[in-house]
Formats: C-alpha cells, sequence, structure tokens
C-alpha cells in the first residue's frame, strides 16, 4: 500500500543512509534510506533501478497471483482486505472498488450475500462477519479451517481459509463443483439402480433395516413386492433397449404413486418394492396395492411400441408379519405367491 508521508532530508543521517543503501542493494531489498538519500545522480540511478525492481516485483507478485488456480484473498486484523486475485474477484462477481486494498469485509460479505439471497440484511451480514472473525480467533497461527459455500448459480466453493500471525488471515477459494458432482454422482450410483432410475436392492435393504429400527410402538409400516408379469418375454421379443425402457416407465408409474417418504427399489429384472411408510393399517396398504395394479397395467408407449404389461403384488405389515428384515421377506415371499396363484393383476397379504 502507497504511503502519502513526506520522508525527511537530513543531511547528517546521509552516512549512515549510504551504507543502508549499499547493504540493501546487497540484499536485494529497498529501504525507506534508499528513498531519502540525498538525490547524487549515482543514487538517482540507484534509485531508478530499485524502482524499476521493485515495479517487476510487483508485476511478478501480480502475474503470480492472477496465475493461480484458485482465488485467494487476504485480510488485516481490522478485517480490511489487503489484496486478491483475478479468481477471487470472478468467482464472487466482485465490483473493482470491493476488490481493492482496504475494502471492509462487511462490504464484501453483504455483496456477496445479495448475491445469493437476493436480500441485503444488515443483521445477517453482522451475524456472518463474527462467524468469521469468531472462527478466526479460536485459530492458532498457521490453523486452518474450511467452509463450503454454494453460490446462486449452483457452483460450490470450498473456502480454507489460514490465520495469520498478526491477527489477520489468508483465504483460499476453490471451486469444487465438479468434484461434489462427481462424488454425489458416485454415491447416487451406489444406492441407485441405473436402468430404472430408483433405489437399488442394498439400498432397499439398507432401508428397511432403518425403517424397523425406527417403527414406533403402536404403528406399522406395509411392504409391496410387486413382480412384472410378460417382462421377459416383451424383453426377448422387442429387445433390451426397449425393455430397459419399459422398467423406467413402470417405475416413474410407481413413483407417482407412492408419498414423499415412502421408498421404491429395484430388487431383480421385473421385480419392484415399495416401503410404504405412510401406511397405517392394512385398508391404508390395500389401497396403495390397487392403485399400484390400476396404474401398472395402463398401456405403455415406448419407442414406438404398444405394450401392455400386469403385475402381481405380495403385501406384508410390520411389525405384524415380521420384526425383522429376513422374517419380513420371507412372509412377503409367500404373500407374492398367493397373489401370482390367484392370477395376473391381483394382489395378496401374508396369512
Amino acid at each position: 500500500m502507497e504511503s502519502n508521508s513526506a520522508i525527511p532530508w537530513e543531511a547528517s543521517t546521509q552516512a549512515s543512509q549510504m551504507e543502508a543503501t549499499k547493504n540493501s542493494t546487497m540484499m536485494g531489498k529497498i529501504t525507506a534510506a534508499d528513498i531519502a538519500a540525498e538525490p547524487t545522480p549515482a543514487n538517482l540511478q540507484t534509485a531508478g533501478s530499485k524502482t524499476d525492481r521493485l515495479a517487476r516485483a510487483n508485476q511478478w507478485l501480480e502475474a503470480t497471483l492472477n496465475n493461480m488456480g484458485h482465488g485467494l484473498s487476504m485480510f488485516d486484523a481490522e478485517n480490511r482486505l489487503i489484496l486478491c486475485n483475478k479468481i477471487y474477484r470472478d468467482t464472487y462477481g466482485l465490483p473493482e472498488e470491493l476488490a481493492r486494498s482496504g475494502a471492509p469485509l462487511a462490504d464484501i460479505v453483504g455483496f456477496c450475500l445479495k448475491q445469493t439471497t437476493g436480500r441485503s440484511d444488515p443483521g445477517e451480514i453482522e451475524r456472518q462477519c463474527n462467524w468469521i472473525e469468531g472462527r478466526v480467533s479460536q485459530l492458532a497461527p498457521g490453523e486452518t479451517f474450511a467452509d463450503t459455500r454454494n453460490l446462486k448459480d449452483g457452483r460450490i466453493v470450498l473456502a480454507t481459509i489460514q490465520r495469520l500471525s498478526d491477527g489477520g488471515w489468508v483465504e483460499n477459494h476453490k471451486d469444487v463443483t465438479e468434484r461434489r458432482n462427481g462424488e454425489q454422482r458416485i454415491n447416487w450410483l451406489a444406492h441407485h439402480d441405473p436402468v430404472a432410475d430408483v433405489a437399488n436392492d442394498a439400498y432397499f435393504g439398507v432401508e428397511l433395516e432403518n425403517a424397523l429400527l425406527h417403527l414406533k410402538v403402536g404403528t406399522v409400516f406395509a411392504l409391496h413386492w410387486i413382480d412384472l408379469e410378460g417382462y421377459k418375454e416383451i424383453n426377448d421379443t422387442v429387445g433390451k433397449p426397449v425393455g430397459d425402457a419399459l422398467l423406467r416407465s413402470v417405475a416413474k408409474r410407481l413413483l407417482e404413486c407412492v408419498r414423499k417418504p415412502d421408498l421404491v427399489a429395484r430388487l431383480g429384472a421385473d421385480e419392484f418394492a415399495i416401503i410404504q411408510a405412510g401406511a397405517k393399517s392394512r385398508a391404508g396398504a390395500e389401497t396403495l396395492a390397487k392403485r399400484l395394479l390400476r396404474t401398472i397395467s395402463e398401456p405403455y408407449n415406448v419407442r414406438g411400441h404398444e405394450i401392455s404389461i400386469s403385475a402381481s403384488i405380495g403385501v406384508a405389515l410390520a411389525p405384524n408379519h415380521g420384526s425383522s428384515a429376513l422374517e419380513l421377506m420371507k412372509n412377503i415371499y409367500t404373500a407374492l405367491h398367493r397373489a401370482k396363484a390367484a392370477g395376473r393383476g391381483s394382489y395378496a397379504f401374508f396369512q
């Protein structure tokens, strides 16, 4: 930062100043003595070369900052911006006046808050500033903490903040959107069936255990096992791409039949299951089973093919028909066979 204060010219210190100039030249540093030295031709030449070197050093610093792969900002102990690079400015869309040295943290936070929420709430600005200051003050010099920021345009920025010895701090801002999306995709693939776009059998097993674990006394949930009738023949006749598209269409209809707390999963080639968390009684489970059969049996238009399909459904209630996942699955399998024995388009409860 530049200073507006003048440096006095004092002849009495000329010898010491020239010695300082000599030392600073050897060390490659510019001192106040260099600037204050009597402006002789030799000194002017030295000062000029040092000014050039300082200008080059500033250019190198700016080039270094702006060629980093992440945003960087530095604040002093008075919560004022010391410096920042172009990626930091571009990440948050800061106007020029908020990217200058001396810009208050509160103004920067207020701008970012308005960009994200569309609001400029003084109370929220103060809360966020206090949060940052509080976290920084708890750190020892050199220690860091990380803060994830979700921007309005969908980007995710990981801000790593490190305290400096003078009470200020430095922030690194890295766009981790692609990485987080990749992690979410991996997590999604671990829990979902890629063909039907619903939960897979592994996730179904976990959620069934959780449903039993959190089942309150006096409450029930229903388990529906759906077997598609004729799917194998359709798949063999019109091909796997059409068969897969049919499964996605069936899964979409199943999702439209259930409520938000319920889970739809694909267990096998032509088998689906539903954990009906909202079932309060046998009647509620029966109502859903009838709606599922009716919805599944409606005609499909898949890639130019008119397709009709039906289903059989086995139904079991927890804890009435089993207090463990193994017992429930065993009993619902029995119920499914009863439904299949009754003919296509039927449902049956475990008895």
